[in-house]
């Protein structure tokens, strides 16, 4: 019997690994215990005693750079719907970063672009379960275009960014270094 497909909830996605409660190989309980050498806590299974050790989720994602402006979107899903950020996603299992910004960029306002350099590699402290790649791009056709993922999309120069209106602590991160990176080559 086939269930019907379902939107993930981004929101609750932010909740893994701080509220894994069950192995996920034998689905005993899981408790935090100290982890010798390294003397650190983690969650551990009372079963089969397999170790969780939480890593980042990686997030990738383009920053769409045309005539001096850069490409923002207005979010259509949570978490931080209304509020604007770039293009981007997360990684797929055995995806690259870059394919991911690629594919996140033509899901979300549907362009191809041409990805540049990386502009960086960026941690949340608030959310310490995702690292984002942001990488450069320009675009490869037009127009931009809305989705369910992208209520609004709008290209802004540097002293048009809605900063008040930013979604997330990296998209402010990503959107200053490439301000900062633009001023160094002028």
């Amino acid at each position: 019997m086939s269930k019907a497909p379902v939107h993930p909830n981004h929101r609750l996605q932010r909740d893994y690994p701080a509220k894994v409660r069950f192995c996920p190989l034998c689905g005993g309980s899981m408790a935090p215990r100290l982890i010798l050498p390294d003397n650190v806590t983690r969650k551990v299974c009372d079963a089969c005693g397999f170790v969780h050790f939480p890593g980042p989720k990686l997030v990738a994602g383009c920053l769409v750079i045309d005539h001096g402006k850069v490409l923002l979107l207005r979010r259509g899903i949570e978490p931080a719907r209304g509020k604007w950020t770039f293009p981007g996603g997360y990684v797929d299992l055995g995806e690259n970063a870059a394919d991911a910004a690629l594919r996140e960029t033509r899901e979300e306002v549907g362009m191809r672009v041409e990805l540049g350099s990386v502009l960086g590699v960026l941690g949340d402290t608030a959310n310490p379960s995702l690292t984002l790649v942001v990488y450069l791009a320009r675009p490869l056709d037009y127009p931009a275009m809305t989705s369910e993922e992208a209520t609004e999309v709008q290209f802004f120069a540097p002293d048009e960014i809605p900063w008040s209106e930013l979604a997330f602590p990296t998209t402010v991160d990503a959107l200053t270094a490439w301000i900062a990176n633009a001023r160094k080559r002028d």
